[in-house]
């Protein structure tokens, strides 16, 4: 019989653990890490462009990554994390429906400016949906007063009418996609509703990930969804890139959406880690960023995969991501199981 302080006994009662903090993966990279740092400083670029009414710069902006497909260290989107830089700005701060809001009213003139460019209407949209969270906040719906149940849902209901009404020009950038969906899945579209929009964007745009992330999303457990659903989803999605890229893809899209799982997205056993892992090592082949390697290192922990999770915990430079692992221990236990006798 194994000792309590086993690093297998450790190991399972950081996997319960771990996965009471599944509902909480809505946190980005840690203060601190190059992620975070790359991410930040499109925020900030985005804050004072917009505060200075700089819109041929914000224009410009949005124009190159569209064109270039540039991506952070890890691998994601910049136009994802542009359009993000809004939506974060002002879920910072509640106002109100109706109220003086001169960050709206900064926007309404960019859409002025340039009404047949999709980037000021997809920014507003952003933004309206991020003071609609600043009241929902990421909590359970029973957490949530009336009051602001109402002005989340007022929000919502105005970012959604803001993408239908631009959707002509606006679909020409994969974020309307991403956009609508999210809105789509905060409001309680049906699934055949939700999947007309990601399957014409997913057709449109393969491999622009942020559109199978939010389907994904709507379909997890904590959504209304199942384990299952969400691996009909990422499969649905394979289809639509090339197959060589299907293994990443399946990697990223179940990282994405491992906070939508009341327990671990491995518990139900729907998961293809042989696929998933082969797609750790393929996105680890073109993003070797510390961010990816400690949230691969997390889910091959949790997948019980001893061997994988060894190989990418003795990768890891940088010291322990709190928002990957929550507390150190989770850490430690993990290594220590992993470098056990087998």
């Amino acid at each position: 019989m194994r000792s309590p302080t086993s690093p297998v006994l450790s190991l399972s009662i950081t996997l319960i653990t771990l996965a009471g903090w599944a509902g909480t993966a809505h946190a980005g990279p840690s203060l601190g890490s190059a992620e975070y740092a790359e991410r930040n400083f499109i925020q900030e670029q985005v804050d004072a462009l917009l505060r200075d009414e700089d819109f041929d710069t914000l224009e410009a902006l949005a124009k190159r990554y569209r064109r270039s497909g540039e991506t952070t260290t890890s691998g994601t989107p910049k136009l994802t994390h542009f359009y993000d830089g809004f939506s974060n700005l002002y879920e910072a701060e509640k106002i109100p429906v109706g109220q003086d809001d001169p960050a709206r009213d900064r926007l309404t003139r960019w859409v002025k400016r340039y009404p047949r460019s999709p980037t000021p209407h997809l920014a507003l949209a952003s933004a309206l949906l991020g003071r609609g969270m600043a009241y929902r906040g990421y909590g359970y719906s029973s957490t949530v007063s009336p009051q602001d149940s109402a002005q989340f849902h007022d929000y919502t209901e105005a970012a959604s009418a803001v993408l239908k009404d631009c959707r002509k020009q606006c679909a020409s950038d994969p974020n309307w996609y991403a956009r609508s969906a999210f809105a789509g899945m905060l409001l309680g579209w049906d699934a055949t509703d939700m999947l007309a929009v990601v399957d014409e964007g997913m057709a449109r745009y393969p491999g622009y990930v942020s559109i199978p992330f939010q389907a994904a999303q709507y379909f997890s457990p904590k959504w209304g969804g199942t384990p299952y659903a969400v691996e009909s989803t990422a499969r649905r999605a394979l289809e639509t890139v090339p197959e060589r890229e299907r293994p990443a893809l399946y990697a990223r899209i179940y990282w994405s959406t491992a906070g939508g799982f009341y327990k671990s997205p491995f518990a139900e056993k729907q998961v293809d880690w042989p696929l998933m892992s082969q797609g750790i090592d393929d996105v680890l082949a073109t993003y070797p960023s510390d961010w990816n390697l400690q949230n691969f290192a997390y889910f091959a922990c949790q997948a019980k995969d001893k061997a994988k999770t060894r190989t990418l915990m003795d990768q890891i430079k940088q010291s322990i991501e709190t928002n990957v692992w929550w507390e150190d221990e989770a850490y430690y236990a993990c290594w220590r199981w992993s470098h056990e006798a087998s």
